[in-house]
């Protein structure tokens, strides 16, 4: 570790150049030992200059017979070397009081922007204490929330899973439904084109019956005509003809009365199958409105459902962050 320049460096030096007949100051010390501050010479060298008059003094007292010129020239070199030291020591002091002052005021200036930093770390430190304090109060209010966000999701995953359970049991209710309407249809569609066959087969086997009548009723005319003719060439036999004529005549009667009375009869129960026929395609026609009534319904009840599955989709999607949200440490 280097050693600063002491006193007795300080001395010898001033000694030697003292001896060498140049006036000892701050600078030439300096140069001469080739280290050392300002501040630390010249100190020493003040009082190098305090000693040298004692010393000087002890030195006359052992001079004597020395000349008294060379006394003098020896005062005039203290006295000059002295003053010299003096003016030196007084700019040195000088500089030294007014850097001291600039020092002081720019460490003042120092003090007073370090107790302005130390009022603003304060007031930092106070806001940082609030913000933490409210930090964690919003930590705590976070985790409350978070508890309720976690429940409130349970909750609706326990919902979505029961309107998911009722959307499939809806769905094959529908299907069902869907079915049963099917095959309401095809029943449907089968009973009037078995009706429809039913009313051709009646409705051909009905002319087919009266058509007979009516070659019947022709040939009991034609018949009766040809027995008229005969009877007017034989009255006897017109008489026994017209009898026999009037018998068959009025057979021919009742037979076309009872045709007439079957085809009123089959014309009733033509209009008896038409108006079932009808009704059960009424009944047919409402079970088929029914049925996709309560489609409608169910469809409009699956859109209602897949609305609130949705809704609760976005709301399960929406708060997942907050869920994954790391939580502060307290």
């Amino acid at each position: 570790m280097a050693i600063g320049v002491q006193e007795a460096d300080v001395w010898a030096a001033a000694d030697a150049l003292l001896q060498s007949g140049e006036q000892p100051t701050i600078e030439r010390v300096r140069l001469h030992l080739g280290r050392g501050s300002p501040n630390t010479v010249g100190p020493h060298l003040k009082t190098w200059f305090r000693g040298l008059g004692e010393r000087l003094g002890a030195g006359h007292s052992g001079m004597n017979g020395v000349p008294d010129a060379v006394t003098r020239a020896v005062n005039h070199v203290w006295e000059t070397a002295l003053a010299a030291a003096r003016d030196e020591w007084s700019a040195v002091s000088t500089r030294e009081r007014a850097e001291l002052a600039k020092a002081k005021e720019a460490l003042q200036i120092d003090h007073t922007a370090l107790q302005q930093i130390r009022e603003r770390l304060q007031t930092r430190e106070a806001d940082l204490q609030a913000s933490a304090q409210a930090a964690y109060a919003q930590a705590s209010a976070a985790e409350t929330r978070l508890q309720a966000a976690e429940q409130q999701v349970n909750e609706a995953t326990q919902a979505s899973k029961a309107l998911d359970a009722e959307l499939v049991r809806t769905r094959e209710q529908i299907a069902a439904l869907q079915q049963a309407l099917h095959q309401a249809q095809t029943s449907h569609q089968e009973a009037l084109a078995a009706a429809e066959a039913r009313h051709a087969t009646h409705e051909g086997r009905w002319l087919s019956e009266i058509d007979e009548q009516r070659q019947a009723l022709k040939k009991a005319r034609d018949e009766l005509s040809a027995q008229r003719k005969s009877a007017a060439r034989d009255n006897a036999q017109q008489a026994e003809a017209a009898a026999g004529a009037r018998q068959e005549a009025q057979k021919l009667k009742e037979a076309l009365a009872a045709v007439q009375a079957e085809h009123a009869r089959l014309n009733v129960q033509l209009e008896t199958d038409r108006e079932s026929a009808r009704l059960a395609q009424a009944g047919l026609l409402q079970r088929q409105a029914d049925l996709e009534s309560r489609l409608q319904e169910l469809r409009a009840q699956i859109t209602v459902k897949d609305s609130q599955i949705a809704a609760l989709t976005q709301q399960m999607i929406a708060r997942q962050p907050a869920t994954r949200a790391r939580r502060p440490k307290t």
